[in-house]
Formats: C-alpha cells, structure tokens, sequence
C-alpha cells in the first residue's frame, strides 16, 4: 500500500462505545490507540451511537484537556492532546452504512478487532490486512452466564450460545493474530486455535513458538505521568492523536498524599465519593466496588459481610461505582437491582452501603478512588472465573488501594502471592467479615499490601503490556510476517470427517471381492485393518 497522508499502518475498531462515559473494551481500544500512536499512523473507529457529543460540547466551551479538531475528511476528528506529540484520528462506523467503514479498512495494513465486530462486517474476513483478533474478553463464557439469569428457556440459551460460538470460530478462522489477557487464556485460545487447524505443520514450520500467532496483552493502567507529559503539543505525523484520557492526571490529587491520608493522617476536603456520606465520611473506612454489578459477581454476599462488620465497627462503607452500563445496547443487570433491594432491606442503603447509579466520566474516576480505602472484587467461583481478567483489579492497582477480592483468577493468585490484599474463599460471609474487620483494623497491612503494589504497578503499564503488540505490527509493517492462507469453514469442516487412507482404498480392491471366501476369523482381522 503506498504511504500517503489518507493511509493508515493500523486502523483498531471498538466494538463498544467510546467517549467520556466508557467501559472495559471502550478503554482497551482508546489506550491501544494511545500506545501505537507513538509509533505508527492510527486510527480509531467507534460505533455512531459514542457519547462523542460531550467532547463538542467540551470544545465548545473551551474546558477540555484534549483538543478535537475536524479533519479534512468527512467524519474524521482528530484527538491530540495537549501535552503529547503523539495522537491519532478518531471515526465513527455505523451498522447502518458500513461503506465507509469498508474504505478505511482498504487503506489500512494493520487491523485490530474485538468483540463481535467480524460478525457485524463480514468482509473483514477478505481483507488483505493483517487481521489482529483482541479476545481479552472471552464473551462465550461470559454469555453462558449473562443469559443463565436473562432468557428463562434452555433452548434459547442453546441458541444464543451456538451463535456465539460461530462467532468466535470465524474469529479463530480468520485472524492472523491474537490477543488475550494471560498465560491461562493463552492456553485456552492455543486448543480453540488447534481444534480449527490453525496450528498445523505449515504454522510450526514458520512459528515454532507461536508468538506471531498469539501474544499475552494484558488490560493495563496509565503510568504516572503518561496522561499529562511533555510540554505543548506538536503536531506530528499529520492526523494522529493520543488519548481521550488527558486531563485525568490533573483532576486527580496527587496519590503520595492521598496514601498519607489513608495511612491515618487528616484528610484534605472530601471528593465526590466522600460527600456521599455521612458528615462526609470523614473517619470512615471506605470499601469501593470499582465496577458495574455484572451477573458473575456476587455483591450479595458482600453486603451480607457489610451488614454484620457494621455492627461491630460503624466506620465501615460500602460504594458502588456503578450499577449501569455506559453502552446503551447493553441490559439493565438483574443483580445491581437484587443488590439494591437486599440493602434496603437489611437497613443499610444510604447508610452502610451506596450506589451511584450513573456511570462515571472515566477521566474522574481517579477522584472516586483516591476517596476510598479498600478495593473489592467478590464473584462465584465457576467455569468463567478461572480464565477471566478482572480489569477492576487493575484499577485498585493504578489507584494503591488494598484489595479484597475472591480466589480463582489469575488476579487474585497475585494479590495472595504478591501481599497485595486479602483473598477469600468464594461464598464464605464469614470468611469475607474477617477479612474486612482486619484490613479495617490493620493500618500497617493497608500499608504494606499499597506499598507492594506501588512495586508492581509499573509491570502494567499500559506502555509496558504493549511492547508484545507493537513488535508485532513493526513486524508486519516490516515484512517480516506473513499472512497466512487460512482455511475455509468448508475446508474446516473436512476435519471432522475421516482422512481418506490411500492404501485402504486400494485394499478394498484387491481384496472386497476375495474376503468372503476365508475362513470369518481371518476375514475378520482383513475388515479390521483396511476398516472396510
């Protein structure tokens, strides 16, 4: 592809909205933007429903800490921010007219997707860019218990999960690369690629290793100082840009002071967390669900434990962060409404526990987080867990918040490893009080548990977990890495038949016509070899 000014090396495709109010998948996509901006031409496609029309708004008014500029081209902005060289342009793609779309994928060499993005545009799948398949979230095992709770007929969910699993096939089919949130999912994803021929003879020839099949790109965190670096914008590379993320650094306090705080010095004017409490919060100690309610989690249990630490210490909070979803595609969760009943029931709702009901603008979550003392994650313990990256936990880490969380991800094997909090067995209410009333009661292990994450939050750098990803595209970009010609569901599907045995044909020549005249035993034995 010649290099022009309307070209692109890497084009990445949010399958979930993008904007000041965003998700997991929203943020991945905006950080991988963010990263690779600094290293070769992006650009950013996101669904036409995106709140964008706040940062017009923000344009507007002259208040934003990233500048959005228009592009010469038709439906293009350019995100820069102010502090950074680095920046990268920003589109919307609509379902509705995907032609567009189909025109920035012709003019670009790398392509980055997640989600059901393949299924929605299925001429991806002939694309002559190198296709990177980002499968951080393995959304059929997150499905069978999504809909477990929303369809009622175990034929629909058959049918739900069926077509989620086409979904993943094709994806499995069609990439050239893959990336996934750690060693167990890499194992995981290494049998799906197997099961559909994807590592064969020809993949091992090239790719003993199979590190440009596949590469561990964990979700990260921004490093301090990677939103608010440098000095004034310089314009580089024509219409790139860094990340919506800019003025994050900024309205956060600094967290030196706010680990003073937590470690029992008096605290500065509350936040928007602490202003939800009584006389705002000021001696409490303050435990932050840093996430939506999703049906896996389980915030019963936990709100049980609140109930009864509270009757023994009073200073103890709990807050939701969220009980919606930024997408409004998404369902109302089942579980964030039964939460909400179960404290009102148990007298604990704007008391002892708290939801903010909005979903928070992610360049003011810091705010959140530096006003709370403790992280927790609680979840069941089931088939989804094992393999699941919990990005809150990754939260507690940027923010040095102590972690409570429950045992089976990978997560909570470092937090128990690495004395980054307490982890408790999945379903036990007591297990969970004890643990909240001695990380309550216990300054020095709050200390201790931050201080060791502020050791290992670097390893997660958003910077950092890239490396792997950008190495790969310098690669492609190089020529260094072919593309491979996959194999076609119909080919694929030969593999479930029995391989044709040359030699078993030419048996049944030679000896279908003789074998009736031997004794049964032997012919017996000459249908068992030739499995006539």
């Amino acid at each position: 592809m010649p290099a022009t000014a309307n070209n692109y090396d890497i084009l990445i495709i949010s399958d979930d909205v993008v904007g000041k109010k965003m998700a997991g998948p929203g943020i991945r996509a905006w950080e991988l933007s963010r990263c690779l901006a600094q290293y070769f031409r992006v650009v950013l496609a996101v669904p036409d429903y995106s709140p964008l029309s706040s940062l017009e708004k923000e344009k507007e008014s002259g208040e934003q800490s990233l500048e959005l500029k228009s592009s010469s081209r038709p439906h293009f902005h350019q995100i820069t921010q102010k502090s950074s060289p680095h920046s990268f342009d920003l589109t919307t793609y609509s379902l509705a007219n995907p032609s567009p779309l189909r025109e920035l994928v012709q003019r670009s060499q790398v392509i980055i997707i997640q989600g059901y993005i393949l299924s929605k545009f299925p001429f991806l799948k002939k694309t002559a860019a190198h296709l990177i398949i980002d499968l951080y979230v393995p959304f059929p095992l997150e499905n069978l218990f999504v809909h477990k709770w929303k369809v009622s007929s175990r034929q629909e969910r058959e049918f739900i999960h069926h077509n989620d699993l086409r979904v993943f096939n094709e994806q499995i089919l069609y990439g050239d690369h893959f990336l996934c949130a750690s060693q167990r999912q890499r194992d995981l994803f290494l049998g799906s690629l197997l099961s559909l021929n994807r590592i064969n003879p020809a993949t091992l020839d090239f790719d003993p290793d199979l590190t440009h099949l596949i590469s561990i790109v964990p979700f990260g965190i921004a490093g301090d100082g990677e939103e608010a670096r440098g000095g004034e914008n310089e314009k580089k590379g024509g219409d790139m840009a860094t990340s919506l993320l800019t003025g994050q650094q900024e309205k956060e306090k600094d967290l030196a002071a706010k680990n003073t705080e937590r470690a029992g010095e008096s605290r500065a004017e509350p936040g928007p967390l602490r202003q939800r409490l009584p006389q705002g919060g000021k001696d409490d100690i303050v435990l932050l669900w840093g996430g939506v309610i999703s049906n896996w989690f389980d915030p019963l249990i936990l709100i049980k434990a609140v109930k009864k630490v509270s009757e023994q210490d009073p200073r103890v909070k709990l807050f939701f962060l969220s009980t919606s979803h930024p997408n409004p595609l998404l369902p109302e969760f089942d579980l964030a409404r039964e939460a909400v009943k179960l404290a009102q029931e148990l007298n604990l709702f704007d008391k002892f526990v708290f939801f903010n009901h909005e979903w928070v603008d992610y360049d003011r979550r810091g705010e959140y987080f530096c006003d709370a003392d403790i992280g927790v994650s609680i979840h069941h313990l089931h088939f989804e867990t094992y393999f699941s990256f919990r990005t809150r936990i990754l939260d507690y880490f940027k923010y040095e918040l102590p972690i409570i969380c429950t045992e089976g991800d990978c997560l909570a094997e470092m937090v128990k490893e690495r004395e980054l909090g307490l982890v408790v067995p999945a379903g036990d209410e007591e297990a969970l009080v004890q643990a909240i009333i001695k990380m309550m009661g216990d300054r020095q292990f709050r200390s201790r548990s931050a201080s060791n994450i502020r050791q290992l939050k670097p390893h997660f750098y958003w910077s950092t977990v890239t490396k792997p990803l950008i190495c790969y595209c310098q690669e492609v970009l190089a020529g260094k890495v072919r593309k491979e010609i996959k194999s076609s569901p119909a080919k694929v599907a030969t593999l479930l038949a029995k391989p044709k045995n040359p030699w078993r044909e030419i048996g049944k020549k030679i000896f279908g016509f003789r074998y009736m005249r031997w004794s049964p035993s032997l012919a017996a034995k000459v249908k068992r070899l030739l499995k006539m």
